[in-house]
């Protein structure tokens, strides 16, 4: 109050004083422009020096005033528009992830010419097209987002990858992203297509040389990731073997790391090829090896295929394990198998005999057969091999049959 107060009197006392300045200065102001003559009083000259002032300031506000309300009018129209078109926007992305694939198609496209990032609309509005088997009018599309501002190789040629790998188009679809590789290689939705595409082909070669890149950048689960590199190594581990190549086998083998090696389904195949190729006596030592660290009875029967260095020193080993397992049919089958290269001949039948009244096995009565019919009991051998026959074929229909 006090401030208002002491402005008010600060302004009678300035008029006063201006009062007094006028009654006592006149002055006198003359203009003169291009030969012609303007006199008037000084402090009306000031008075219309100061409206024309005014007046000049008030145009400028009145000009930039409606300056402003013309653009606000022009950018209400515009928003107005965008508005809507990120409206059909929205809408067509709902309706994309919905799977409802033509309405998206045609909420994409009609706003994809006034979209702030119309690349997303003509990539949705292509896989739409895809799904809705329009392979044709999806290029043309991807040629569209292709061609939109901002940088949208990568997320084009990924979206073209998938359609290839969705079509079964395996080796167009590597070449694809073989091609955005260069753009991002450590890319995880590239990696992990370039996987699926390597897996279908079965492409284990170049799966290996894709394990790096996936264990760092291809967010896979960790037993996900164990699993395919399990399957990679199995399956190379079988090509190399594929033909009997023993140095292959070997060499491939031992390029893997510990870890691998130490694996038994890994070393146990490895076994089977190493039989496979004629490495019986190396087979034996893996299989030996295996069944150290754990007792499998798959690998004890490929025990008793093998021929190792020394007949006499796997009956001997294979007869400590029975110590443990007395009763294991598996094992006594291994045994008069064993016996028989050794020549053991009641041992091996003793054997074969015991396995029997463990558990009916057509193989193990083939082996007694065998044995039998070379020791001279015909009609023993014949009753094993019937016996063995029966065991094999165990779905014969009860049918009549003719008296004996």
């Amino acid at each position: 109050m006090k401030r208002f107060l002491f402005a008010i009197l600060c302004f009678f006392l300035f008029g006063a004083f201006l009062l007094e300045m006028i009654r006592s200065y006149p002055g006198y102001l003359l203009i003169s422009v291009a030969g012609k003559r303007i006199e008037m009083n000084l402090w009306v000259g000031l008075v219309a020096l100061l409206l024309a002032v005014l007046t000049i300031f008030f145009a400028i506000w009145l000009i930039r005033s409606i300056g402003k309300m013309l653009g606000t009018g022009f950018s209400s129209v515009k928003f107005g528009r965008r508005r809507v078109a990120r409206r059909r926007m929205n809408n067509g992305l709902v309706e994309f992830m919905e799977g409802n694939w033509s309405r998206a198609k045609r909420h994409l496209l009609k706003s994809a010419s006034r979209s702030e990032a119309p690349v997303i609309n003509y990539l949705a509005a292509a896989r739409s097209a895809f799904e809705l088997g329009n392979r044709d009018e999806a290029n043309r599309l991807l040629a569209k987002a292709e061609a939109s501002p901002g940088d949208p190789a990568l997320a084009v040629a990924l979206s073209q990858a998938r359609m290839q790998l969705a079509e079964k188009h395996y080796e167009q679809c590597i070449a694809t992203l073989e091609r955005a590789k260069q753009l991002e290689p450590k890319h995880p939705a590239l990696l992990q297509m370039l996987m699926q595409s390597y897996l279908q082909l079965g492409d284990w070669q170049h799966l290996r040389e894709l394990l790096p890149d996936l264990s760092k950048h291809g967010n896979l689960p960790p037993g996900e990731l164990e699993a395919l590199e399990f399957s990679i190594y199995r399956e190379l581990l079988r090509e190399a073997g594929a033909r009997g190549n023993a140095e292959k086998l070997r060499s491939f083998w031992q390029g893997l790391s510990g870890r691998w090696t130490k694996n038994l389904e890994l070393r146990s195949l490895y076994a089977d090829l190493l039989h496979g190729a004629g490495e019986d006596v190396q087979a034996e030592k893996e299989n030996r090896w295996i069944l150290d660290k754990e007792w499998r009875d798959d690998r004890v029967t490929a025990y008793g295929l093998l021929t190792g260095a020394d007949p006499a020193k796997q009956q001997t080993i294979a007869e400590g394990w029975l110590r443990d397992r007395p009763d294991n049919p598996a094992l006594l089958t291994t045994l008069g198998r064993i016996s028989l290269r050794n020549q053991l001949w009641g041992k091996a039948r003793q054997y074969f005999d015991k396995s029997l009244l463990l558990r009916a096995d057509a193989t193990t009565s083939a082996e007694l057969a065998r044995l039998l019919e070379a020791m001279g009991e015909q009609q023993d051998s014949a009753r094993q091999y019937r016996d063995g026959l029966m065991q094999a074929v165990q779905d014969l229909p009860d049918l009549p049959l003719p008296k004996a």
